[in-house]
């Protein structure tokens, strides 16, 4: 229902916006003076730099105006700029630029956190990075985090494994927070977050970050890292950060492979022979197209197939009863029964980013749209042949369980911009939706004895997220100010979805078997497949949650030596109720080549719908009694009557206080050097609580009538 929705919006919008005649447009192409070569990136600004765009992969630019005369500024890293008077007409204006490298445009051009189209990394009064178009290319890498990784140092993507699905959605991390605490926008509007719950040892246990990887990254044009607190511009999530993808839009036909693998031989490696593993396998392919008023259409395909790696020592362990003699058979001790490492990943995925041509009321629409199928497979801790739950009928000699996921992940955005009475204006609609189906293979339930399946189907989480944005922007010339103060406003409303499918009955339930031979004849084995056991019919539920949102942010050049800026939005949750949040910025050019900048902040993080409800059974490893056990552990969201009984509280919005300072200089006519300190003060935070575990537990359990 939230698509139809989409598209009935594009289509009014269509039908707003037909009836004009195209507007005019100056377009054309920049190029580096000495070798002829495309810049990327490059900032093409009407006047004060209220109206611009940047030049694309191919150098190309286009930007849509009313006839008349413009004075064109053109800047760009690296490069001297260059300005110019432009004479628009009925026809259009064509213009190409050869910018001469110089001293004086030293940084990037940038549009996240600032609603001012003339910002650069230098003069922001806040942290930015800018990831261009060949720095990305340059990396080699395949994987959108490992891209940012790469080129970010203020951008964490650890590797996990033996950790159920987090194996297959990896969390990323900005300034050392969580993955849930930085907010990941394309083309500048919000990004959904996947369904997943990191439950396990991870980095991010607890929280619900993007799927970064979900983006081809065959697709990018360039991204900008905002690294300040920033939900007052933007909402919630915004306390570590934003990440800003800008999806390509040139007309450039692009084909890429790359192949690959690892060969590896540890110097300390006990076993003989060496690990060939990690292949790699990615094709891409995009093409573009300019229209005519500043249209355009442009599509990417990505395919990516990562084999998995394994690390895995030996296994020194006794892995048969006790006298028997296979434990001493030199040719199935330290066997490698793990596997820790990368999971094994098929990636597909395709993007289109377009925009119809400008019309004569200054009016156009836009679309773009993320779509892609995951299909994985991880594994889980070694079960031994002598072990409780391995159903020895069936795994004689022990199992290594399997998690294999197929997620999907797909994001529509259609809107429409334009320009009323000096009133720039996008209203927009996106929809993102992720979902993640388990099956688990090579295992077994116990309590079903030797009739267990060695397959089970164990559940689904899907999460859908509808967002609607309409942003006002308009300088305004003040006779007190060095410069235009910036005026924006807007609101949001957006409309959370959440759910839980349960899996098949065999996958959680206990078949009444107990151990069937051995030792231990007759105990109690763990019910459900093990490594994951399946959702439960009472885990299973579908929940949603609304909220409504305003902002008004300012910014202006009061002095020319000195920039100041303020940001103040308010949201309405409809389970959590008001939040506001307030921003300050400033920068200060002390002298030539010199400028202090600074900001404080107030932020909030509101509870994913996941960390709210998510409840499910795993089994985990904990040293009881300094012997590794296979122990069933039961996550309860902190509403439930089981988590009240031990304390939990119903959870809160997260709120933080960012204050960060910092200088940017230019010590040498060809460099450019900033530094930023900055503090951040969390209240609230949710976390995953740890393992309550032990008699006395289970007996006050028991005591409330669990």
């Amino acid at each position: 229902m939230p698509f139809r929705r989409s598209l009935t919006f594009a289509v009014v919008a269509t039908a707003i916006c037909s009836s004009g005649a195209l507007a005019q447009s100056i377009a054309g192409k920049v190029t580096d003076a000495q070798s002829g070569q495309p810049i990327a990136g490059a900032r093409v600004s009407v006047g004060t730099g209220a109206q611009g765009a940047i030049s694309r992969s191919d150098g190309t630019y286009r930007l849509p105006v009313a006839a008349g005369t413009y004075v064109i500024r053109v800047a760009s890293l690296g490069y001297a700029p260059v300005t110019d008077t432009v004479i628009v007409s009925g026809s259009g204006a064509s213009r190409d630029y050869a910018l001469n490298r110089g001293t004086q445009t030293l940084d990037a051009s940038v549009v996240t956190g600032t609603r001012v189209s003339d910002r650069t990394v230098a003069n922001a009064p806040v942290p930015v990075d800018v990831l261009t178009s060949a720095e990305i290319k340059q990396t080699g890498a395949t994987e959108t985090n490992q891209i940012l990784q790469m080129l970010a140092p203020s951008f964490n993507f650890p590797r996990p494994t033996i950790s159920d699905g987090t194996d297959h959605i990896r969390p990323a991390t900005l300034r050392g927070l969580g993955p849930d605490q930085v907010l990941v926008l394309v083309n500048g509007k919000r990004r959904h977050t996947t369904a997943l719950v990191n439950v396990n040892g991870t980095v991010g246990r607890g929280s619900t970050g993007a799927d970064l990887n979900a983006i081809p990254a065959a697709s990018i044009e360039r991204i900008e890292i905002l690294r300040d607190g920033a939900a007052a511009q933007y909402g919630s999530d915004a306390i570590a950060g934003v990440i800003n993808i800008i999806l390509k839009s040139d007309p450039v036909s692009d084909v890429g492979v790359q192949v690959g693998s690892s060969y590896t031989k540890p110097d300390d490696y006990p076993l003989d022979g060496h690990l060939t593993d990690g292949d790699v396998t990615s094709v891409d392919a995009s093409t573009g197209m300019n229209l005519s008023g500043a249209g355009f259409w442009h599509v990417t395909g990505q395919y990516n197939n990562r084999g998995s790696t394994n690390r895995a020592y030996g296994d020194p362990r006794a892995q048969y009863f006790a006298g028997d003699p296979r434990n001493n058979d030199p040719a199935l001790k330290n066997q490698v029964h793990f596997r820790q490492g990368d999971a094994h990943v098929n990636d597909v995925g395709g993007v289109l980013n377009a925009a119809l041509p400008t019309f004569s009321n200054g009016m156009q629409v836009y679309a773009f749209g993320i779509g892609g199928r995951r299909e994985g497979q991880g594994t889980g801790n070694w079960r031994q042949p002598l072990n409780d739950n391995t159903v020895r009928s069936i795994f004689p000699d022990g199992f290594l369980p399997e998690i294999n996921s197929t997620i999907n992940d797909y994001s529509g955005t259609v809107g429409v911009k334009g320009k009323v009475s000096g009133w720039n204006h996008d209203l927009s609609t996106v929809y993102g939706h992720n979902d993640f189906r388990f099956d688990i293979t090579n295992t077994n339930n116990a309590t079903l004895g030797n009739a267990s399946p060695t397959e089970f189907y164990a559940g689904k989480l899907k999460f859908g997220e509808l967002t609607a944005n309409l942003d006002i922007v308009r300088p305004f010339d003040i006779s007190s100010f060095s410069g235009p103060l910036n005026v924006a406003f807007g609101a949001e409303a957006r409309r959370d979805m959440y759910g839980i499918e349960a899996g098949e009955p065999d996958s959680y339930r206990d078949g009444g078997f107990k151990v069937l031979d051995g030792p231990r004849i007759g105990a109690q084995p763990a019910p459900g497949a093990q490594v994951f056991p399946g959702f439960q019919p009472s885990d299973a539920g579908d929940h949603n949650r609304t909220n409504v949102a305003g902002y008004l942010d300012l910014e202006s050049n009061v002095l020319r030596a000195l920039l100041l800026g303020a940001a103040v939005r308010t949201e309405h949750y409809s389970d959590f109720g008001n939040q506001t949040t307030f921003k300050g910025t400033g920068r200060l050019e002390v002298a030539r080549g010199i400028a202090l900048r600074g900001a404080i902040q107030t932020g909030f993080r509101a509870p994913s719908l996941g960390q709210e409800f998510f409840s499910s059974t795993a089994t985990v490893f904990l040293n009881l009694n300094n012997v590794l056990q296979a122990v069933e552990s039961r996550a309860f969201p902190a509403t439930s009557p089981v988590a009240k009984a031990l304390g939990a509280e119903p959870l809160k919005p997260e709120k933080s206080v960012n204050a960060s300072v910092g200088v940017a200089l230019t010590p040498l006519s060809n460099v450019t050097l900033t530094a930023d300190y900055y503090n951040i003060k969390i209240d609230d935070r949710i976390i995953l609580s740890g393992n309550f575990t032990g008699a006395a537990m289970t007996n006050f359990l028991a005591q409330q009538g669990f």
